[in-house]
Formats: structure tokens, sequence, C-alpha cells
């Protein structure tokens, strides 16, 4: 009994002996996933030269395992991530169906919008919510060409500015970036819960996820604009990336359906290389794929991103300096972003 004692302590001394040395290791590893850290650490080094990057925030397998802030940014300073706006609006259309306000995302619009707009057409009254979330109503806009936005968000009635607008396809075919179209799913919120979308969102979304109070712009007729406008800051970024990775859950508790994770994180409808680094759009998150596997991302003006990267357990949050900047800065800044998160932090998980 004492030899076996003796051999069990030699063993025991053995496997400790041999954690230690892969703990000690350049890589840090757990039963699935390998991080570089020599990569990880070039990949900061890099970031460090985008001049308006705020914040660059490294989430793997269950914690934050590097960051860095520049710019004035911090990890609790709220910050406008424009279009990252759109991707929370798509969780807290979830959420609402989820509760029975909305009944599902094959419901009409004009559901919702004609006891406020009474002069909405049949054709657009029958648009669906599932268009809306998919950038794929039909209706005529320009947005990624440069023109567009300034005119919806300075018009007397953002609303009525989006369904006056024509046809250019049916809906639910091409895939054409509209904010002005998305904004209608704010009003359909608020229309369905009786709460601005900022207090459905307080209640449900936000208070589960531990975020504290938040500003977010209103449009004339005082909705939450479900375009852009929502200010954040990068740990409440993460949270939001948690319900993308984590199927809905957040510390053990489901705030957002698995069925409608499993929605945003399916390609609905292809972009037709519309931006660079994604080939397709889910309910408001846009979709990419490369070596790595599939990832899915809420993309924001000038540089705001959540990236997850399910087989990876990833998730990647930069945001960047976008007001008063040229449009070119903005459009420079936002590609060197994105493509070191896919091109370089990435290629450090293995």
């Amino acid at each position: 009994m004492k030899n076996l004692s003796k051999y069990r302590m030699i063993i025991l001394t053995g496997l400790l002996l041999l954690n230690f040395i892969s703990c000690s290791d350049d890589n840090i590893t757990n039963s699935k996933i390998t991080v570089n850290n020599e990569k990880l650490e070039a990949a900061f080094v890099e970031a460090q030269q985008i001049n308006n990057l705020k914040s660059f925030v490294i989430y793997h397998n269950g914690k934050i395992i590097k960051e860095a802030f520049f710019n004035d940014g911090g990890e609790e300073i709220p910050h406008d991530v424009r279009s990252v706006t759109k991707s929370v609006i798509s969780l807290l259309v979830g959420i609402a169906i989820e509760k029975g306000l909305i009944q599902s995302a094959e419901q009409p619009i004009g559901d919702f919008l004609r006891p406020i707009y009474t002069n909405i057409s049949n054709e657009k009254a029958n648009i669906k919510i599932s268009h809306l979330l998919t950038m794929s109503s039909g209706i005529e806009w320009y947005e990624l060409g440069g023109i567009g936005y300034n005119d919806w968000i300075n018009s007397n009635n953002q609303v009525q500015f989006v369904l006056e607008k024509p046809f250019n396809s049916q809906p639910g075919q091409i895939f054409n970036y509209n904010s002005g179209a998305l904004h209608l799913l704010s009003v359909i919120i608020t229309q369905a819960s009786d709460m601005s979308t900022m207090d459905f969102a307080k209640k449900y979304l936000f208070a589960p996820l531990d975020i504290g109070n938040r500003n977010w712009s209103t449009d004339k007729q005082g909705y939450n604009n479900g375009g852009a406008g929502l200010q954040i800051t990068p740990y409440d970024m993460v949270k939001i990336g948690q319900l993308i990775l984590n199927e809905g859950e957040y510390n053990g508790k489901t705030i957002v359906s698995s069925e409608w994770i499993k929605q945003i994180r399916t390609t609905k409808i292809s972009t037709n290389t519309s931006i660079p680094l994604a080939n397709g759009y889910s309910y408001c998150w846009w979709r990419g794929e490369n070596s790595k596997g599939n990832y899915t991302f809420a993309n924001g003006y000038g540089g705001q991103f959540i990236v997850v990267v399910p087989n990876l357990e990833l998730i990647v949050v930069a945001t960047n300096k976008w007001s008063g900047v040229s449009s070119s800065t903005a459009n420079e800044q936002w590609y060197r972003t994105m493509d070191l998160i896919i091109s370089k932090v990435l290629l450090a998980f293995d």
C-alpha cells in the first residue's frame, strides 16, 4: 500500500509539473483554442497606428484577455456607436416577439404604422418586419453611395420621409442598406410595447445585462433613432456580443431566445459585396467568413464593431472617433480596424 501511494504521488507530481510547463508556454490554451500571444501583441501594436481608434477589446473563453484604450476612450466611457444601434434594435425585436408583442418577423409593418401614418399605401403596409431586418424593404435608397442619410435625418418627419419613397425592387429580393427603413423598427417597438424603444431596452435588455443609464438620440417625433445614435461603452458592447456568442444567455440567464440568436447567426441575404470583409446579412448583423470560420458582426460608421466568432469563443470590440473627421478618413479607419480584426486578431487563435 505504501508503494502504491508512492507511485500515485509521483504521477500526481508529474501531472502538476506538466501543467506548469503548459501554462508557462507562449501560448495560452484551453481545451479547444490556443491563443498565440505574440501574434495578438503584434495586432495591438498595429492598432496603435490607427489614429482615431478609441478602444480595442478582446474577449475569449469567458473573459477579457487583452484591451487597450486611446484618444480619451475607456472601458466605461459611452460612445455613439452609429449603426451598431441597428444590431441592438434586432435584439429588441427578438425580445418583443418572444413576449408576444409582435407576432413574428413575418408580420406586416402596417399593423403598427397605420395608426400613426394613415396614408401608408397597401404596398408599403405589406412590407414585413423581416424585410426591414434584412435591409430588403425594396424602398429606394442610396445610403452606401454616400447620400440619403443626412436628408432623412434632417427631414421634418423621418417616418413619413421613408414611407413616401418609391419602391425600386420587390420586398425581400435585394439587399439595399437603408437606415431610414430600419428606423421603422424602432417605431414598431414603441407602438407594440407602448414604451419608448429606450425604455423597452432598459427594462428587457440593458438591465439584465447590467448596463446602466445610456443616451439614445431621437427623431423629430420623439422616436429613438433605429439606425444610429445609441451611446454605449466598450464593455456594454462586449456584453451584447456575449448574447450572440452564448445563444442569448448572459450569466446563465436567457435574455434573448436562442432561436432568435440562431437567426442572427444565419445569413439571410447576400450583400453583393456592398462592404469589404462581409458577404452576407442576417437580422441587422453582418456575416463573413475566412479561414477561421464564420463570423457575425455589428458594424458602425467610422469603425465601430462587435465581431463574434463562435468557433473561436471570441468577441472583438472596437470603437473609433468618427465625429469631426472627413468621410474618407472615417472609411479608411473603418477598413483598417476591420481588416486588423479579421486578418490579424483572428489569426492569433487556433
